[in-house]
């Protein structure tokens, strides 16, 4: 478990920035509250550059719920991007693409055929409604 301030993303942190960086972290902030600000008298709502600290305190949150649902998410979009970069097919001498790792699963929908079982019996739905009768 992360201690608050121990990941990429602090109180001090902007809404904005974070979301920019993270864009995985978006939801948890839907999830929150909303981002804007309502003030009296103005018709419209404003979108200040909010730090965490400042959502947060806005929306009732706990601030070490959410830096931990945020930092989850930003380390595991940058796992993401590290396990995709280094899993990336790399150039030998030759101009030739080399995949450093084989596919994993199934390619296609062939992975996944199965020839049709010999004990079904293909039955027509207009005999079987008229064995049965109208209900």
């Amino acid at each position: 478990m992360l201690n608050p301030g121990s990941g990429p993303i602090t109180v001090e942190s902007r809404v904005d920035e974070t979301i920019t960086r993270y864009p995985s972290t978006g939801p948890i902030f839907l999830q929150g509250g909303p981002l804007y600000v309502l003030r009296p008298g103005q018709l419209y709502a404003t979108y200040p550059g909010l730090t965490l600290g400042q959502y947060a305190a806005l929306n009732g949150l706990a601030f070490e719920r959410l830096l931990e649902s945020l930092n989850a998410a930003a380390e595991a979009e940058q796992f993401a991007e590290r396990t995709a970069s280094s899993s990336r097919s790399k150039p030998d001498g030759s101009g030739w693409r080399v995949r450093a790792t084989p596919p994993a699963g199934s390619i296609g929908y062939t992975g996944t055929y199965r020839e049709p079982s010999a004990d079904i019996v293909e039955v027509s739905v207009v005999s079987v409604l008229e064995a049965r009768g109208p209900d």
